[in-house]
Order: C-alpha cells, then structure tokens, then sequence
C-alpha cells in the first residue's frame, strides 16, 4: 500500500472511532437454528435430558420471533448509538428486535426501563427485557433468553449470549419488565 493509501486507512479508521465503531471488529457468532433454541421457562416446555427447547407453541410466537432475531443478530459489533447490523448499542439493538415483533420502544435503556410492566423474577421468560444500573441510573439493557441467559450488546463482545450470573451483571441487576403478554 502506498503512503496516500495507508494516510486514508488511518484517516477512515480515526474516523470509525471518534463515531464510536470499531472499523474491523468481528466476533464469531453462536448462532443456533430458531429450531433448537433452548430457553428455560417454568411452564409449557419441553425437557429431553439438560436442555429445554422451545417451540412457538410452547413460548407463543411473539416470543420465540424475539428470540430468534435476537439470535440473527450474534456477533454484531458494539457502537455507541449504532442500531443496525453493522453496529449497534444495547439499547438500539432492543429497539430494532422488538420492532421486528410490532412494538415501538423508546431509544434509550432508561426509557425502556420506564416503558414495561414489572415482574418478579420468579417470572421472568424468554423475550422479556432485562435492565442494568450503573449507580443509581439505568444503563444497561437485554433480552432474557432463559437458562438464566440473556441476549444484549456488550460493549466489548458485541451482541452475545451471557449469564446474568456473571458477576458484573448480577452485581448492577435492576429488574425485568413485560413489553407484551
């Protein structure tokens, strides 16, 4: 590469940051066929050994489209602000998945966070919103997807799969909300 062409990288590169994207970060997805998503429920599954697998009979259709989008969307780097495939934030990845599902949320965590109903933990199933507190503010916000999992865009990870056993995430857990029956 000539010096004009390695001036443009740097200058394009620069660029991606100061925009809060990371030019040529990937990460590798786990994605699973919608087919054999498992996702712990208390109720209406199906148990074959450890896992339980979901159907959309079991979770009810809403459910399980959310769930499977928010599959599709593994692996997507994070961007402060971004909301699309190429990058997104956490907040605009919930906005973009629940859309999908006909259902307008506000664009930020915090507003999320005021837009669903409570419920208690012991309630809590796979397509409801997860939400996290940095102090006293609402920063953080995901997807339940059962098994004690939750799907949401990681600032150093990107979209991914994680445990709300983690320690930060169940050190700063603020609740869950119902955005639909």
């Amino acid at each position: 590469m000539d010096g004009k062409g390695k001036i443009f990288v740097c200058i394009f590169s620069l660029a991606l940051v100061i925009a809060g994207c990371q030019p040529s970060v990937r990460f590798t997805s786990n994605k699973k066929s919608i087919n054999s998503s498992t996702y712990s429920k208390h109720k209406n599954k199906e148990q074959t050994g450890n896992t339980v697998q979901y159907s959309p009979e079991t979770i009810g259709t809403e459910r399980f489209r959310i769930i499977g989008e928010a599959e599709s969307w593994l692996g997507t780097p994070y961007c402060y602000g971004g909301y699309t495939k190429d990058c997104t934030d956490c907040s605009g990845f919930i906005l973009n998945i629940f859309q999908t599902a006909g259902i307008a949320l506000p664009r930020t965590a915090e507003s999320q966070f005021e837009f669903g109903s409570d419920i208690d933990e012991s309630e809590k199933e796979a397509g409801d919103l997860v939400f996290f507190r940095d102090k006293s503010k609402i920063s953080h916000v995901g997807i339940y997807a059962g098994n004690n999992e939750f799907i949401h865009a990681s600032i150093s990870n990107g979209v991914v799969r994680q445990s709300l056993d983690d320690f930060y995430y169940r050190e700063h857990y603020a609740g869950a909300k119902r955005v639909f029956q």
